[in-house]
């Protein structure tokens, strides 16, 4: 991968496009590690030279947990991911990918539901990365619900690899290469990481030292069974490019529910460890904004922020939905554990074509008011909030 510029340049106060770690935030991990250690290896691939690292790092990431947690032991398809983030520059979506530095598109891939399929559905050809809509009518193998933003340590990965099989990382070759692997394990005595790679034929696998320069390490941490019967209702399909903070915010997405169906869980993107989070429901009623009358809103889940990245909050008290629009509102707070809140949102990036932002999806509360974030030109530039809405069907 070609180093490129990972952010955009916003002059929002409270925009943060960054995908930078919060320094502040305090973590402690685990002691008495192994001096050595190896997941569960799976099936050698090569992406043969042409840019897509990216997906081949995620994609042995993932198949290495399902394979650790006994879930799935075929292959997964890399073809399939790339296709769906190589979109025409006119059309909305991801595209020109090739060398692009960061896991955002894959991410979002994954927890949109919109991948992964098995290999055997979408096989890999290097010289056919292209857009295709056929990809979009194979349902996924599983839903992927969590994915963390490891802290940049050697304990701190070691430990995620010992919990989840392996980690997808973006390291420095040289001043003008990056590259994507997943790292599976590691061995004291030679001071490395054991990396799983897609252009190391015939064993894919390489000695990676400790020493080396990551400049973003991401492990999957919540996978579920594909059920038909659940639904994400989401308005950042494109993943998460930048983040809305404050010392106490509060943000709500609008979903157009079709009925018949539960409340099952709500799916958030946030970089701020162990802030307060509290969630709401309330009706929303056409194209105005969420009532601000708290009396109003039902309360649905109150706890803090597990870690930095996608995590899921399971309901334990199922909301019937009726056909119409509700709000599902998102409340955080700064603790003494906590940096100052931060949640993700869906705003232009580079590689990123958006359509034209429309109103009646993302609101922000200011004062005792919500306000869409189309109306603030202080905000404008959000599309959307990293808050994903999962139904079952009743």
């Amino acid at each position: 991968m070609k180093k490129g510029n990972l952010a955009k340049k916003f002059l929002a106060l409270f925009l943060v496009a960054s995908m930078s770690l919060c320094a502040n935030v305090t973590v402690v991990a685990i002691k008495n590690l192994p001096a050595q250690y190896s997941s569960p290896t799976v099936k050698n691939k090569d992406q043969q030279i042409n840019g897509t690292c990216w997906a081949f790092a995620v994609i042995a990431a993932l198949e290495t947990y399902l394979k650790k947690y006994g879930l799935y032991t075929g292959g997964l398809s890399e073809q399939q991911m790339a296709n769906l983030c190589s979109h025409n520059p006119s059309d909305p979506g991801w595209n020109n990918l090739k060398h692009n530095g960061n896991f955002m598109a894959p991410l979002a891939c994954i927890t949109a539901g919109l991948s992964p399929i098995s290999e055997r559905d979408s096989s890999y050809d290097h010289d056919n990365i292209k857009f295709s809509r056929d990809s979009l009518n194979i349902p996924p193998l599983v839903l992927v619900n969590g994915i963390e933003n490891v802290v940049n340590g050697i304990d701190f990965i070691k430990e995620a690899i010992l919990k989840y099989g392996a980690v997808a990382v973006v390291f420095i070759v040289n001043d003008k290469l990056n590259h994507a692997v997943a790292i599976v394990g590691w061995n004291d005595s030679r001071q490395s990481w054991r990396v799983k790679d897609s252009l190391k034929n015939p064993d894919n696998y390489f000695w990676l030292p400790y020493s080396t320069q990551f400049i973003e390490v991401v492990c999957i941490t919540d996978v579920r069974a594909f059920d038909d019967k659940l639904k994400r209702y989401q308005h950042d399909e494109y993943g998460v490019t930048g983040f809305y903070r404050g010392k106490n915010i509060t943000v709500a997405n609008v979903f157009d529910f079709k009925g018949s169906e539960n409340l099952d869980s709500i799916m958030i993107n946030s970089r701020t460890p162990n802030a307060r989070i509290s969630l709401y429901i309330a009706p929303a009623l056409g194209d105005i904004p969420p009532n601000s009358d708290r009396s109003t809103w039902q309360h649905l889940y109150s706890g803090y922020v597990p870690y930095d990245g996608y995590f899921t909050f399971s309901l334990q008290n199922k909301i019937q939905l009726n056909k119409g629009k509700y709000a599902i509102i998102v409340q955080m707070e700064q603790t003494a554990d906590s940096p100052v809140p931060r949640i993700g949102c869906m705003m232009p990036h580079e590689n990123l074509t958006l359509g034209p932002n429309t109103p009646g999806k993302s609101f922000i509360l200011l004062g005792n008011k919500f306000c869409d974030v189309t109306d603030l030109s202080y905000f404008n530039s959000i599309y959307s909030f990293s808050i994903k809405a999962i139904t079952r069907q009743s």
